[in-house]
Formats: C-alpha cells, sequence, structure tokens
C-alpha cells in the first residue's frame, strides 16, 4: 500500500508579495514623501512595521486572510483618506502619525474586514471540502480510532510502568 502524501493545511497564511510591499512604499512616498526621499529612506523600516504590514497582523491574529489586490485597495484608501482630510502641513514624524490613522481605521471598519476574511475563507474551505470528497481521500476512521486506541494503551503502559519502579527510600528506625 502506499502511503498518502500528507494534506496541505486548511487555512495558509497569507502571504504578501513584494511587489505588493513595493507598490505601497511608492505610493506612500509619492502622498506623503514628494521630494524627500532621505526622509523615506530613514523611515522607510517604521512604514513597513507600524502602517503597511499592521493589517496584514490584525487580519491574521483573527484567523482570516484578503487577497492582495483587496489588501492593496483597503490600504490605498486610507492613506488617501489620510491624504484628504489630514492636515499633513503639521504632522511631525509621519510613520505615528500614519500608525495612528490605520488603527484608529481598522478600529472602526475592521469589523467590516474581519467579515468580508471570514466569508472568504468558508468559501475556501468548503471547496476544499468538495474537493476532497470527489478525489475520494476521506479519512479512514478505522484506522484513526485504532491509532487512538494504541496511543491510551501506551500512555497506560508508562503510567504503570512508573508506578512499579518508584523505590522505597524511607530508612528504618533501628
Amino acid at each position: 500500500m502506499k502511503p498518502q502524501p500528507p494534506s496541505p493545511p486548511l487555512r495558509r497564511p497569507q502571504a504578501t508579495p513584494r511587489e505588493l510591499l513595493d507598490e505601497l512604499c511608492r505610493f506612500c512616498q509619492q502622498k506623503f514623501y514628494e521630494g524627500d526621499a532621505i526622509n523615506f529612506a530613514k523611515d522607510r523600516p517604521r512604514l513597513l512595521e507600524w502602517v503597511l504590514l499592521y493589517p496584514a497582523a490584525w487580519l491574521n491574529e483573527r484567523g482570516v486572510t484578503l487577497p492582495p489586490a483587496r489588501y492593496r485597495a483597503i490600504l490605498e484608501a486610507v492613506l488617501m483618506d489620510a491624504v484628504r482630510y489630514g492636515n499633513t502641513s503639521k504632522v511631525t514624524y509621519r510613520p505615528a502619525w500614519l500608525r495612528m490613522v490605520v488603527k484608529s481605521h481598522f478600529a472602526c471598519h475592521g469589523d467590516e474586514y474581519y467579515d468580508e476574511g471570514k466569508s472568504m475563507r468558508n468559501l475556501v474551505e468548503h471547496a476544499l471540502h468538495v474537493a476532497s470528497q470527489a478525489r475520494g481521500s476521506q479519512p479512514d476512521p478505522v484506522r484513526e480510532l485504532a491509532l487512538a486506541s494504541r496511543l491510551l494503551k501506551t500512555a497506560t503502559k508508562t503510567k504503570k510502568a512508573a508506578r512499579k519502579s518508584a523505590p522505597n527510600h524511607q530508612l528504618t528506625l533501628l
């Protein structure tokens, strides 16, 4: 009998492609650092950590993901609102201000993104389930019960062996 290859996990971690981050960095540079390449180069690590990757961490903590195009659209919309409605001339440290903008946006609209990602996750999980049934690779319940039984027997044997081998180290009175 040929061993079955391990099945891939149902939910893959969100992969943010390098091109997406480069596009978002260019967007930030055009909108907030126009003609100021030196300060952009200094602020780039904080922009990545605090602004551009914050939504990915937020979504990942909640177990949902979004396609890269949707992720980009959300961040560009948030940053454009910051350009339109924010007083960018009075900002002293742009990465900290943008972090506050993104965090407050996710505090207000995070549930919408969570619901969107959750509905997408459910659709993908259902499609994977249907595909696995069509392939005929359902888990064998008998084999799984046998494995569980073997695990329980091994645990019982180790407990009995531990009890029998406990030496009596009590000293005699005389």
